[in-house]
C-alpha cells in the first residue's frame, strides 16, 4: 500500500520536470544545432572583453559588469539551400514570436534584436541577423541587471571599436 503513494509522488515529479522544459527555446536550439554541419557556435569569454589595458568609462564597466556571457550560432552551409536556410530560419523567428520576447529594433527581412525582461531589467538580448545569401547568425546576450541603456553602451563601445575583437567572428563580421 506504501508502494503507490511513491509512484503517485514519483509521477507527479517526472510531469513536473517535463512540463517545465522548454523544448522550444532558443537556448535548446542553439544547443542542438552547434555541432551539426553548417553550423558554427562560440561562447565569447568576458575576460576577452575585460582586458587590463583598456581604459573605460565607469559607464562602460557598469555595462559590461551586467554581462555574463555572449553565445553566438551561426549557418552558413557550404552551397546555400534555400529550402533548409528557410525551414531553420523560420523555426528562429517562431521561437522569437514567443510572448516572453520583447521587440527592441525591427531589421525588416534582415533580422531583428529582441529582449526578454523589462526595460529596468533585462536577462537576455537576442540579436538574429539573416541573409538569403550568407545564412544566418543568432546572438543572445544573458546578463544580470541589464538595461536597455546598458545595452546602448556596449553597442556604443562596439561601435568605436574600444572592445579588441581579436578574434575572428566569421560570419557575423560579414554580416555587421
Amino acid at each position: 500500500m506504501k508502494t503507490f503513494p511513491s509512484l503517485l509522488v514519483l509521477l507527479f515529479v517526472v510531469i513536473g520536470m517535463t512540463s517545465c522544459s522548454d523544448k522550444n527555446s532558443l537556448h535548446n536550439y542553439i544547443l542542438d544545432h552547434a555541432e551539426k554541419k553548417g553550423y558554427s557556435s562560440s561562447t565569447i569569454p568576458m575576460s576577452l572583453l575585460k582586458q587590463e589595458s583598456m581604459q573605460l568609462t565607469d559607464k562602460q564597466e557598469e555595462a559590461l559588469a551586467a554581462v555574463d556571457r555572449i553565445n553566438l550560432l551561426f549557418y552558413r552551409p557550404e552551397s546555400i539551400n534555400q529550402e533548409n536556410f528557410k525551414a531553420e530560419r523560420n523555426k528562429i523567428k517562431t521561437i522569437l514570436k514567443q510572448e516572453k520576447y520583447e521587440e527592441l529594433i525591427n531589421l525588416g527581412n534582415n533580422g531583428v534584436i529582441k529582449y526578454v525582461g523589462t526595460d529596468d531589467s533585462i536577462d537576455e538580448i537576442v540579436v538574429f541577423l539573416s541573409d538569403k545569401n550568407m545564412g544566418f547568425a543568432v546572438t543572445r546576450i544573458m546578463g544580470d541587471d541589464m538595461t536597455l541603456e546598458k545595452f546602448m553602451e556596449l553597442y556604443k563601445m562596439t561601435e568605436q571599436r574600444d572592445i579588441p575583437l581579436n578574434f575572428n567572428l566569421g560570419s557575423l563580421s560579414n554580416f555587421m
